[in-house]
């Protein structure tokens, strides 16, 4: 069985889907060896235990701390604008869509996933990104 290096079996670990189908792809090529071995190496990867420093008549420390994350939208009052005309947000025909098309006043980036939304001129707005569903309540 050839040995596959911890370190790619730790990185294919963190990946799922496709992504980890294309790594499986490029590591049988680097390795020669099939997809079964590497799954069967990953299998086992996983259930070993990680290689420890501490001695077996030393009990081990877990830091089961809770660390908070930080809130995002309390941090942003202010959105990161860009120039809207570098953006097309006709992309909707309806008369509707012409409407809101009509009340865009600016473009900000979404303070989580960065994706462009056209926004009117009113203060405060609640926003909410339709591409990650992140809220956020601007002022400024």
């Amino acid at each position: 069985m050839v040995e596959i290096p911890q370190h790619e079996l730790n990185n294919l670990a963190s990946m799922d889907g496709y992504e980890q189908m294309l790594e499986i792809d490029r590591l049988s090529r680097v390795y020669q060896t099939d997809e079964n071995t590497i799954r069967a190496a990953l299998a086992q990867s996983a259930s070993a235990p990680p290689p420890s420093s501490v001695s077996s008549t030393e009990p081990a420390s877990w830091d089961t701390s809770y660390k908070e994350v930080p809130d995002v939208a309390a941090s942003s009052s202010r959105p990161t604008l860009v120039d809207k005309q570098q953006f097309r947000f006709e992309y909707d025909p309806s008369r509707d869509a012409a409407e809101r098309r009509e009340q865009v006043a600016q473009a900000i980036l979404c303070s989580a996933c960065g994706v462009a939304l056209g926004i009117p001129d009113i203060r405060p707005i609640k926003v909410t990104c339709p591409s990650c569903m992140f809220e956020a309540t601007y002022t400024d």
